[in-house]
């Protein structure tokens, strides 16, 4: 959405100012639309080959953390299962997991790691003899570590899925980001109850008034004109949007 925003922002602004350019040529007005509208498909068509290129439509980080969270710890030890494979000695603990005979819990909410799953995760470590573990997690807390280093028996690492998603990304198991894309008529739909809302009408009726007070004092009457016509349609639109919607 925010890239077809841009698109139509450039696009507006290219044909502006090149109409502007083409005023002062000893053009008549049909021959200076048609020299902007030109100016404008060329440069929008390079600056989207420039600036606009088609992503890759794997998930970026952020992305994937997210999804590791809806999908739960079990998906997590599946990855990291796949990733082990012929590289690494991988066991299910149940309650962690080891790697190489290294321990790893795994924190996969939103929410950051409380002092009491911090000390569950102390209570395994004692149980099962380990002095070291790792934290594999989505949502570190610096001051959560610092109380943990107050136990001193016991070494608790955070680590994020960087390292993970890097692995993933290059085995090429990273899930692909699916857009769906939204009908024509949904986005219209949608472009209208955004923008033409009851408060925006009054924003529109204001500047229309304004604009109607200036052209009595300026030699452009028929450009304020003009510009609050356009603006009072804007607030009959909204003011219509919103008695259907009520």
């Amino acid at each position: 959405m925010a890239t077809i925003i841009d698109l139509i922002l450039l696009t507006l602004t290219t044909f502006v100012t090149a109409y502007i350019g083409a005023y002062f040529l000893p053009l008549n007005l049909p021959m200076r639309l048609v020299l902007s509208a030109l100016i404008t498909i060329v440069v929008v068509s390079i600056v989207r080959r420039l600036f606009f290129k088609s992503r890759n439509n794997k998930m970026s980080y952020r992305k994937y953390v997210t999804y590791l969270i809806w999908q739960g710890e079990d998906y997590a030890k599946s990855i990291l299962a796949k990733l082990c494979e012929n590289k690494r000695d991988f066991q299910d603990m149940g309650e962690y997991i080891l790697i190489d005979n290294n321990p790893v819990f795994l924190w996969t909410k939103y929410g950051s790691i409380s002092a009491d799953t911090m000390v569950r995760f102390y209570r395994v470590c004692k149980k099962n003899n380990l002095q070291k573990a790792y934290i594999l997690t989505t949502n570190g807390d610096k001051k959560t570590t610092a109380f943990m280093k107050n136990f001193g028996d016991v070494m608790l690492v955070y680590s994020n899925f960087k390292q993970v998603y890097n692995a993933v990304k290059k085995d090429n198991l990273l899930p692909l980001d699916n857009k769906t894309k939204i009908p024509a008529k949904q986005m219209l739909s949608m472009i209208l109850q955004t923008a033409f809302t009851r408060k925006n009408g009054f924003r529109f009726i204001g500047i229309s008034l304004l604009l109607l007070l200036i052209s009595f004092v300026t030699p452009f009457t028929n450009y304020y004109i003009t510009i609050a016509s356009i603006n009072l349609a804007f607030a009959i639109t909204c003011m219509a949007v919103s008695l259907k919607n009520n």
